[in-house]
C-alpha cells in the first residue's frame, strides 16, 4: 500500500479594504475561490489534477490564517494559483503564503512561532491602557498554560527553570 502524501499551505489572508471589523467568509469560499484560481491560471488540466486532493484543512476567521491541502505531485499548481486570488466572495483581499509543510501538526508548529513573533506587535498597537493589560494579561494565562502541559520535559540547564514568560519576553 502506498501512502498518499500531501503538502500543506499555511497562508494569511490579508483583507486591505476592512481596517477593523473581519469580513464573513467561511472556508468553503475560501476552497472556491482557490478552485477558481487554479482553474483560470492552469485550465482544465490544472483543476483535474488537484480537485480530489485540494481542501481547506483549517479556517480560523479572527486570525485570517487559512491551511490547504493538496497532493504533493500538483503542490507547484495550488502554490502558483494562490497569488492569483483577489477576490474572495464580495471582499478584496491578498493571500500571502507563510509557510508551506508536509502536515498540518508542522504548520501548527510554525504558526506558535510566527505568532508569538507577532505579539509584542499587538500589544504595542493597542491604544488605551486597559487594552494593554488585557493584551498583556491573555499573554501571561497563555504562558502560564505552556507551563502547565510541560512541554519541555527537562529543562535547559540542569538546576534551572524559565518560565514561558521570561521565554516570550527574552526572545527564545
Amino acid at each position: 500500500m502506498v501512502r498518499f502524501k500531501n503538502r500543506y499551505l499555511l497562508c494569511e489572508l490579508v483583507f486591505p479594504d476592512t481596517k477593523k471589523e473581519s469580513p464573513n467568509i467561511d472556508s468553503k469560499t475560501v476552497y472556491f475561490a482557490v478552485r477558481d484560481a487554479v482553474l483560470d491560471a492552469h485550465g482544465d488540466y490544472g483543476l483535474g489534477a488537484v480537485q480530489f486532493s485540494l481542501s481547506v484543512k483549517y479556517f480560523n476567521i479572527k486570525t485570517n490564517i487559512v491551511i490547504i491541502r493538496v497532493e504533493r505531485m500538483y503542490f507547484d499548481i495550488v502554490a502558483s494559483s494562490v497569488i492569483f486570488v483577489r477576490k474572495i466572495g464580495i471582499h478584496n483581499v491578498i493571500i500571502k503564503t507563510l509557510h508551506v509543510g508536509g502536515s498540518v501538526r508542522a504548520c501548527q508548529k510554525f504558526l506558535i512561532t510566527y505568532h508569538k513573533k507577532n505579539l509584542h506587535l499587538l500589544y504595542f498597537n493597542c491604544k488605551t491602557e486597559e487594552q494593554r493589560s488585557k493584551v498583556m494579561q491573555s499573554i501571561v494565562e497563555a504562558c502560564d498554560e505552556l507551563e502547565n502541559q510541560h512541554f519541555n520535559s527537562k529543562p535547559a540547564l540542569p538546576n534551572t527553570t524559565t518560565s514561558a514568560l521570561a521565554n516570550l519576553l527574552g526572545g527564545e
